[in-house]
This record gives C-alpha cells, structure tokens and sequence, in this order.
C-alpha cells in the first residue's frame, strides 16, 4: 500500500548496476541529489505552501480546496490553520495544519484519549498529493482507507498531534468511527521525503516523491495510545533519554547503533517496567 509506511531496499537495483561489468564508464557513483541545497529548498518551498494558502480556500460544502474567486477567506487567514515550526537535519522548516472538523473522541471524559503524539500507532483514512505550480495536483501518489500506520514522514506524525480521533460505534458490523478529527496538512519536502535521507545504491530515486512539496487531507479515526514499538514495556514517546522531545535520536545499544530505542527492545527496561 504505501509508500508513506516504508523506504523499501532495493538490493535488485544495486545488483543491476554493479551486473554491467568493471566498465567504469556503466557506473554511477555519484549521488542523484549531491547537488540539492536543502536550505535554500527549504524558503522555496515555504514561498509555494505560502502563495497557495493565500490564494486558496477551503469550501466546506464541497469539502475541497479551491481558487479564490472573489472574497472568500483564505486559508492563510483562516483561524484554523495552525503552523508548527520544526527543525529536521538542523534546517528550519514550517508546517501548515488546517483543521477541518475537530474529533471528539470517546464520548465518556473517562475513556478520552487526547491527541496522540507524534510517534503513536494511528487508524487513519488518507490521500497523498503533490503540490506544484500553485496547485493540487489531481492524481494521488498514495492513499489509504482505514489503515494503521506507525511513525511515518516527520510532517505527517508531527501534524497528527494536531488531530483529535473519533467515537468508535461499531455495532456487529465493519469497524464505523463517527465525530472524527479531519485536516490538511501542508508539508515542506524536508519534512517529507528529503533526498538528504536517500542512500545510494540502495534507495531507488523514482521510488518516492523526493523533494517535493506534499499535501495531505486526513482523517483520523483511533490511535494507540503510548503506543510500545518494540513492547518492551515502555512507551515509545518515553524513550527519550536525551530529553529533547525526539525519541527518534536516541541510540543506547552499541549493539544496534543505527536502531532507536524506541524501535529496540531492551532486556532492561522490560524488567524495569515489570518490576514498577
């Protein structure tokens, strides 16, 4: 399904190349993306998310964003739309969520969730988007219906925070959700699928939408609440042992030094969790 979830290896394409022979001249060794300036990139594609919520609307009757045509609010201007500022690979970026309807979760204040953080397991319903030339482009790179989906792009499980889920009123029937928090997200191509992340001679470059600007319409149903990735008792978003907020950049098992904590289990802290 999706190319949100998972950067797939491509073993197949390094053994194509390296099956041309020790001709030289058939090898690429250089990186497709060497001379990206993600920082300059990064003010270009604020100036474009910019423009476009300037001259945009949501139209709620439609449920679609359109071209202002006369004195329709803007999503720029509109009080719903809310910017978070992010720093990725040491660049600042912006990222713009316009909250469409607010979830309400479960109905009992005992059972309510809140929001979920930004490294929880989610049950969404999603469209993926390109934008380009001051517009939305109409074909989809990705999509998903009632899908769980774990940490994906940064812009994504940062928005996600932004959304509250819905009451879930399955009744001997197919999983139904209703009051469900729905939004758009606008989100800088470093905060999406940086070419910076790509690595040679496993990576495909036609596989993801590599420095592009995305938008995505979501909707989120559930989430798990301190999801556990590597269920070893404790919360993912607790496994923060630098304490800056970030899980992802925290690496304690020399073993595994490419691994996060979040994503290692530890003999440790399942005993430590046991025992408390």
């Amino acid at each position: 399904m999706n190319k949100i979830k998972n950067i797939f290896t491509f073993a197949i394409f390094t053994l194509l190349i390296y099956s041309c022979g020790d001709d030289n001249d058939n090898l690429t060794n250089t990186n497709p993306f060497a001379d990206v300036n993600y920082a300059e990139l990064a003010v270009s594609d604020n100036n474009s998310i910019e423009s476009f919520l300037k001259t945009h609307y949501y139209d709620a009757t439609l449920d679609e964003v359109n071209l202002i045509a006369s004195d329709e609010p803007s999503i720029f201007d509109d009080e719903k739309l809310i910017t978070m500022e992010i720093t990725e690979n040491e660049i600042d970026y912006k990222l713009y969520v316009y909250e469409i309807e607010k979830g309400k979760g479960e109905s009992d204040p005992l059972l309510n969730k809140g929001f979920p953080t930004f490294v929880d397991s989610i049950f969404v319903n999603y469209t993926g988007i390109q934008l380009k030339n001051n517009d939305i482009d109409s074909d989809p790179f990705d999509s998903g219906s009632q899908v769980w989906l774990p940490s994906t792009i940064i812009g994504f499980a940062k928005g996600i925070t932004k959304i509250q889920g819905g009451e879930n009123i399955t009744n001997n029937g197919p999983i139904t959700y209703k009051d469900t928090g729905k939004a758009i997200f606008f989100i800088p191509s470093g905060l999406a699928y940086p070419s910076i992340n790509f690595r040679f001679g496993i990576d495909n470059p036609a596989s993801l939408p590599y420095d592009l600007t995305l938008v995505f319409k979501v909707e989120l149903l559930d989430f798990v609440k301190n999801t556990d990735h590597d269920n070893d008792g404790t919360p993912s978003i607790n496994e923060d042992k630098n304490e800056d907020g970030d899980p992802r950049n925290d690496f304690s098992d020399s073993n595994n030094p490419t691994i996060p904590d979040y994503l290692n289990p530890s003999i440790s802290d399942y005993f430590n969790s046991t025992i408390k």
